[in-house]
């Protein structure tokens, strides 16, 4: 108990809570240095300078349809009997030979799709993020029977910045 004593008034005596005050040289260092002007930005735009702006929110057009509709507008664009309708969701307009998500694109007799999407997310580290990734899942009816599929299609903007297309898919059979 005595050395607890003897102790605790070191430890208090040696304690840096309190802040140090500036030194002098500090101070007056400070109060001799020119004060900094605001910029006025309507001067600066006329001399044709330009101010800083903050950065976009969004890597396409803020009118264009979202990941996960583009994502929806081409699969339900395979419904129909025009491949070119389907094929310009993806990169440069059109599919390899053998598109990413084939499976779905050689579905015979395919009488409805049912699509259900997740929320994008973000697979680089841009602001804003220009690869996102759909998670998808889907449920093709055939004379056959049903189908149902998981994955995804990763998607970055069209070169104008008007929109989303496909980058690449995976789907993988489901059987739920």
């Amino acid at each position: 108990m005595r050395r607890a004593l003897i102790l605790l008034p070191l430890l208090l005596g040696s304690c840096s809570c309190q802040r140090d005050a500036e030194p002098e040289h500090a101070l007056a260092a400070s109060a001799s240095a020119p004060a900094k002007a605001p910029i006025d930005v309507s001067a600066a735009a006329s001399q044709g300078m330009t101010a800083t702006t903050p950065p976009a929110l969004s890597a396409v057009a803020p009118d264009a349809p979202s990941e996960s509709i583009t994502v929806r507008n081409y699969i339900y664009a395979l419904l129909g009997k025009d491949r070119s309708a389907s094929d310009a969701y993806w990169t440069g307009g059109r599919t390899s030979s053998r598109p990413d998500d084939a499976v779905l694109r050689s579905i015979p007799q395919l009488r409805s799709l049912r699509v259900d999407t997740e929320s994008p997310i973000a697979r680089d580290t841009a602001q804003p993020s220009r690869l996102r990734e759909v998670p998808v899942r889907v449920r093709a009816i055939t004379a056959d029977g049903t189908f149902r599929y998981e994955g995804w299609y990763r998607l970055q903007p069209r070169p104008d910045g008007s929109g989303w297309e496909i980058l690449s898919a995976s789907l993988q059979p489901s059987l739920q």
